[in-house]
This record gives structure tokens, sequence and C-alpha cells, in this order.
């Protein structure tokens, strides 16, 4: 191990893991920038072209002058915003495949150690993976917010390492979801505090990217309601809402890289200690 390589499998509180999560992301930026922009940012240019397109079309069958229009038209509206989630829960799960997989590679050779050409032909393996996974969070936690939400909160904080976990063990589904539990139930309220921390700060600089587009927004929704009673925007405000998509699903690195941390925190806790083990055999 170098003088500069980060020690993943250590024990920390909670403020080392958001430190040495951003410790790393700075140490590796550049083979980390090269890595996404080959095999990430096209699905993500992708997503975010999908989230203007509905949105245009979810813009275009609302006109405040006919209401009938609007309830005539929910079916197709819900319908679009299912699939462009599903296509984002798909870039969501090939960024966190990819990303832990550059992440299983650091801590098995070394910083330096392998090129990103070794790792390739694991992206769309584990990017699958991680899809199939994140459905199953998803339908678990959407069961969970309907019943009362709170259960829903419960089961997304733990089961929030479950890829983590399913690239890195490789025993399969089950064994991540009921390996996710055991874990984060050691430290339920440390994970909470960290996932809160990750979504916080991606929704910050998602929030500040989208500022001049929620301006524009206004002033052009005010205009075109008292002209023609419809909502309409200018192109360039689309260009803007699709930039700020791109760019804040990439910022999606943060909690992925906060979790694993976390992930090998729990893993280093939950070990039984030597005497523990020598005591158990005796």
């Amino acid at each position: 191990m170098t003088d500069n390589e980060v020690q993943f499998r250590k024990k920390r509180e909670t403020g080392e893991v958001i430190a040495d999560s951003f410790r790393f992301l700075k140490q590796e930026r550049k083979p980390l920038s090269k890595l996404f922009a080959v095999y990430i940012l096209p699905f993500i240019i992708i997503y975010g072209i999908l989230q203007v397109y509905v949105q245009m079309k979810v813009t275009g069958k609302v006109d405040l002058n006919n209401p009938e229009m609007i309830i005539s038209n929910l079916g197709p509206i819900y319908g679009n915003i299912l699939i462009v989630s599903l296509f984002g829960l798909f870039v969501q799960s090939l960024l966190g495949g990819t990303y832990y997989t550059y992440i299983e590679y650091y801590i098995k050779k070394g910083k330096g150690n392998f090129e990103l050409s070794e790792i390739t032909p694991l992206f769309f393996s584990n990017g699958l993976w991680a899809l199939g996974a994140n459905l199953l969070l998803f339908a678990v936690v959407m069961a969970g917010l309907i019943l009362f939400i709170v259960p829903g909160i419960y089961f997304a904080n733990t089961f929030s390492i479950v890829v983590m976990i399913l690239i890195f063990e490789k025993k399969g589904i089950g064994n991540a979801f009921t390996r996710s539990w055991m874990l984060v139930n050691s430290q339920w309220w440390n994970t909470l505090l960290i996932n809160l921390a990750g979504i916080i700060m991606v929704y910050i600089v998602s929030f500040v990217l989208s500022i001049p587009s929620m301006i524009a927004g206004v002033s052009s929704t005010i205009l075109s309601l008292q002209e023609t009673g419809a909502v309409q925007y200018p192109q360039w405000y689309w260009v803007l809402t699709g930039l700020s998509v791109i760019v804040s699903a990439l910022f999606w690195i943060i909690p992925y890289t906060l979790l694993a941390f976390q992930y090998f925190n729990l893993d280093e806790r939950t070990k039984p200690t030597p005497s523990t083990t020598n005591s158990g055999g005796e």
C-alpha cells in the first residue's frame, strides 16, 4: 500500500467516513473522470434528454383553461414519468455497478496498479446485478412508503448497502439483503445520518444548478399564462434543465462513496475479534 492510498477496510466514526470519502474522490478524480466520461456519461445524457422530453410533453398537455384535457391526459403523463423513472434507475444502477467495480479493484490491486481496460468486461454484468437489486429495493421501499411512510424510510436505510454487498461478496441478491439488514442494524442511526448527508449534498448541488432554469421557468410561466392560458417555455430553458439533470446525476457518486466506506466500517465492526473466536473454539 502506498502512503497516500486510502484504506477502505477500517473502522471509522461518521465524520471519518465523510472525510475519507471526499479524500478518495479527490485522489482518484482523474481515473474516475475518464471512467464516467467513457462508460456512464452517454447514458446520463440520454437520461437528461428523456427527462426534458417528458417535461415538454407534460407541459404541452397542461392547459389551465381546459381542466378536462388535463384529466384525460393523466394516464399518458404517468406512463411517461414511469418510463423515465425506470431508465433513471437503470442509469443509477450502471453508475453504482461501474463505480463499485473500480473500488473493488482499487482494494484488490492497489492504487494505480490496474487499468480501466481490465475491469471493463465487469461493468455490464455488475450493472445488471445492481439493477436487479435496485428494482427489488424499489419495490420494497414503495411498499413501505404505502404503509404510512416510516417503514419505507426504514427499508431504504436498512438496505442501502445492498448493491455494495452484492458486488463485493458475490453471494447473490438474497445474501446481499440479509447481510445489509444485519450490518446496517448494527449502526442504523449512523447509516441514516450518512445517507441523509449524501442525499442532501446531491440535492443542494441540484438546487443550485437548477436556479437559472427555475428563474426562467417562473417568468416564462407568468408570461405564457397571461397570453395563452397554457404553459410555454423557451428552448434555452429546456437546455438548462437538461444540463442540470445530467450534472446532478453525476453527483450521485458522493452518496455511493459514503456508502462504500460505511459498508467496510460496518463489516469491520461486526467481525468477531480474535479473543471471541478463540473462546468460541474452546
